[in-house]
């Protein structure tokens, strides 16, 4: 294996894990979501990392998933959001 071939796969770990938590959200469009899979079914390091982070998803859901933000919180949010909407779509 060169070592062109290592940084590729390197980089390519880069992305899979960068993109997990949108993953298990189904956030990614087809293409990506296909392409994550196809990657995870062919690294274990990776692969590993994932279920970790689904275990802890599902860790936190189970023990917060009912709790609901305060409302200070979540008007902070709404805000952070309409802020971005507007300056992106100004941009």
């Amino acid at each position: 294996m060169s070592q062109h071939d290592v940084t590729d796969g390197q980089d390519d770990c880069t992305k899979v894990l960068k993109q997990v938590y949108q993953f298990l959200d189904n956030e990614l469009d087809t293409a990506s979501g296909d392409a994550i899979r196809e990657h995870l079914a062919a690294c274990e390091p990776c692969l590993d990392r994932f279920d970790v982070e689904q275990a802890v998803k599902a860790l936190v859901h189970r023990c917060c998933g009912n709790d609901r933000a305060p409302d200070a919180l979540r008007a902070k949010i709404m805000l952070q959001i309409t802020t971005v909407r507007t300056t992106t779509i100004i941009s």
